[in-house]
Order: structure tokens, then sequence, then C-alpha cells
């Protein structure tokens, strides 16, 4: 069987809701061999590009929203970077509206001083804020339906805002291509950002032929295509489907946005021919393009070829079942709190108890967690980044909030457990799913 994947669709919801601003959102110490965190005002000239932009999200031929960025200089030296992306996406047959706003404050070295990032849907908001005590010390504010918590994180080095990705794109030679690792304190990890100079062409953009700079960006989760003036200015980017053009304000919201003609759920399914009797198959071969194979894992369930770019995804009935608790040295870190998965101090540790009861055997555990996920969580397309705890208090989520509220019900007990993102068939087609896997004695899908 031939498939064709072009991106994942959970992490699509919360990379979309960021993509656009990826360039200008995360964080972090500069350690790009070009450029190195601590002397990047000594590469980049005085004199940032000062902007007032406003982009037309489509996608497809759906006109769906926009994004407005602007850039000033402060009167002390320094710069602020404000962004918003306002949306509205069909989502399996109910239309979810949101909205992104962020802040950067930078130093007249352009480090990071102060960042606000601010995202609301139906029933869901995150207010998040970065600021800067002293030194390389940082105070991390971080609110949610279910949460509001605040904590301090030492930087090694002075935070760059990858806002420079756009600023420094005229920077990168011709043909040239350069990373930029750097540390995202909202989201706690490390992360890299390669940036190619695909050189010199000419697009059409709004049915004028402009000579524009081509880039390629690679996010390790995202590939993004990048086109800016010569100047350095963004004048159109194209990732996962959609695309932010340059538009004047005036004629922007002139346009009717054409909210209703598309589903995104279904516009990023997989058509494929029919698996006849899917439910009865104890193994399924594929092959895949549109995706590095390298970036696709071996795992209990799934053999990776990368010679030929096939998978081969096994069925596995349990065969070792232990008892809780579960010596869990060996998968320590499948056992432990994160950011967004959290349980000791809340309902999502005390609820998971009284749902077990008295119950030890890890199988049947899962059972009685995933049945009281079903009748007591609405399935329903949510926006949001997924929490264990604001999904046990809202009480809905689609895909990643079950998976998020599982994960976190299972770790409380001491049962190790993680969160995939991939792909599940249905009715012709795969569609983009998360889903938790778990060790029970052996590691078994949920």
């Amino acid at each position: 069987m031939k498939i064709k994947i072009y991106s994942l669709q959970k992490t699509l919801i919360i990379l979309f809701v960021l993509s656009f601003t990826t360039l200008f959102l995360l964080e972090g110490p500069l350690k790009d061999v070009l450029f190195p965190a601590d002397s990047i005002e000594y590469f980049i000239p005085p004199g940032l590009l000062i902007d007032d932009a406003w982009y037309e999200v489509i996608f497809g031929v759906n006109t769906v929203g926009y994004s407005h960025l602007f850039t000033k200089a402060k009167n002390k030296g320094g710069y602020i970077i404000r962004s918003k992306t306002s949306m509205d996406m069909p989502i399996l047959g109910s239309m979810e509206h949101f909205d992104l706003e962020t802040t950067m404050d930078l130093a007249r070295n352009y480090s990071l001083e102060y960042a606000h990032i601010e995202l609301n849907s139906s029933k869901y908001f995150l207010k998040g804020t970065l600021r800067k005590e002293k030194n390389n010390k940082f105070k991390i504010s971080i609110k949610s339906p279910s949460q509001n918590t605040c904590q301090y994180i030492d930087a090694k080095s002075k935070l760059i805002n990858s806002s420079f990705i756009p600023m420094i794109t005229n920077y990168i030679p011709l043909r040239k291509k350069i990373k930029l690792v750097f540390f995202d304190p909202f989201l706690n990890k490390n992360s890299t950002i390669s940036i190619l100079n695909k050189g010199r062409r000419h697009i059409k953009i709004n049915n004028r032929n402009i000579l524009v700079l081509e880039f390629a960006i690679d996010t390790g989760s995202i590939k993004a295509q990048a086109y800016t003036d010569l100047k350095g200015h963004i004048l159109e980017q194209n990732l996962l489907g959609f695309k932010f053009i340059k538009t004047d304000p005036a004629e922007l919201f002139k346009k009717k946005f054409n909210r209703a003609s598309f589903d995104l759920i279904q516009d990023f399914t997989v058509a494929v021919k029919n698996i006849p009797d899917k439910d009865k198959l104890k193994r399924l071969k594929i092959k895949i393009e549109g995706i590095d194979i390298n970036s696709i894992p071996n795992t209990f369930s799934q053999s990776v070829n990368r010679n030929d770019s096939t998978i081969e995804v096994f069925k596995r009935v349990p065969k070792k079942i232990l008892s809780i608790p579960i010596n869990t040295e060996e998968f320590a870190k499948y056992i432990k709190e994160e950011r967004f998965i959290t349980f000791t101090s809340n309902k999502v540790g005390e609820t998971a108890a009284k749902i077990i009861g008295k119950e030890r055997n890890a199988f049947r555990i899962i059972k009685l967690l995933t049945r009281w996920i079903d009748k007591n969580i609405e399935k329903a397309p949510t926006i949001s980044i997924p929490d264990s705890l604001n999904t046990l208090k809202l009480k809905q989520g689609d895909c990643g909030e079950l998976s998020a509220l599982l994960v976190g019900f299972l770790r409380s007990i001491g049962i190790p457990s993680y969160v995939n993102i991939g792909l599940v068939y249905e009715n012709h087609r795969f569609f983009y799913h998360a889903w938790v896997s778990a060790f029970i004695g052996e590691w078994i899908n949920v």
C-alpha cells in the first residue's frame, strides 16, 4: 500500500496556531555556528527591519483569517515586536475560532527582556509571560483554565528571540544553510531551526510578478517555504497547506472569508485503497512518500525499512501483564510529570485512584480508565495545548486532549506511558491521530 504524508494532524492544530509566528515566538540562546548568542549584535548591523505588515491567511482557495506583524524601535534602544493571528477553522462540522497574540521586548543587544503569548479559542485560553528578573534569571508565568503557575529559570546565556530568523535572511549567503539551536522556556525544551537560502526567483503575489529570495525552513516538526523581498521583508510563507500572503489591509478586509466550504480534518486525510477486514489484520505494510523516512521511529509495534521507505505495522496481543506497582526504573522518563502532564498536586491523580479502586491488574486498569474517559469526556474538536488537568476540568477534547488525560491517569498510578502522533485508518482514508502507548509488562497501544 502506498500513501503520501505531508505533516502530522494533531500537532497540526497546535503547530499551525504557532506556525506563522514560529519565526517570532520561540525564544532561546542562539548557538548557531555563524551567530554565537553572546555576540550576535556584532553579526547583525544596528537597526532591525521595522515593519507593519498584514497577511491574508489562505487554506486551499479559502481565506480563513489574517495575521498582523508590527515591529518598532524603543526610544532608549531595543525593539518591540508584536503579532496577532485571528482565524476561523471548520473542523468536523464545527467552526472553531482562535486568536493568538504575542509581544516581544528586545534589549539594545537583541536579547529578550520580556515576552507574552496569549491564545484564546472557544473554550480554552492560555496566557504565558516571560520576564527577565536579573542577569540571566527569568520568571515564567502560565495561566490556563485549570492552572496558574509561576517558576524561575536560569538561562545559560542571554535569551535570543528567534524573530531574528526573518531579520537575518538577507545575511545568509546564497545556496547556504544555517542551523539555529535554541531553548524554548514556554515548552521547556531545546529546538532546532534550519534555514536554507535557495536563491533568487520570480513568483506571482497578488497578481504581481516579483523578484524574491526563497528560503526553506525546517523546524523538525514542520517544513515551510518563505519568500522575502531583497531587503528581507517576508512577502509569503507556505506551510501545512496554509499560505500567509502580505496584503494591503484595506484590500484584506474587503475579502469575504469563505469558512464553510472545507473541513480541515477531512482535507488533511490521506486517501488510499480500501483495506478489507482491517480489524482482522495482524500486520500491514505501507510505503511512505512526502516525508523523511528517518523521522519515523522503529517501535515495539512497527518496523521501518529506511532503504525502501516502507513500514510494517503489527497488531500485538499482550502476553505478559503485570500488577501495579510496576518497576519503572527502565522507563523513568515515561512516569514523570511534564509541563502539560501533571497529576501529583491536582485532581488527575485523585480521579484515577477513584476510578481504579482496588484493581491492580495493569491491563484491566487501562480498560477502567479508557471507559471512564469515553463516558465522561465529550469528544469535540478543540484548539488547545493538550493538558491533562485542563482536559479533566473542561470535560472535552479531541484525540490529543484525551491522550494527555489518559497519560496523566496512567503515570499517576505508576504505569509508564506516552502520547504518539501518527495515522489511523478508517473508511478508505488515513486520519492524523494521537493515541497512548503504555507498559503493562510489555508495551501496548491503547
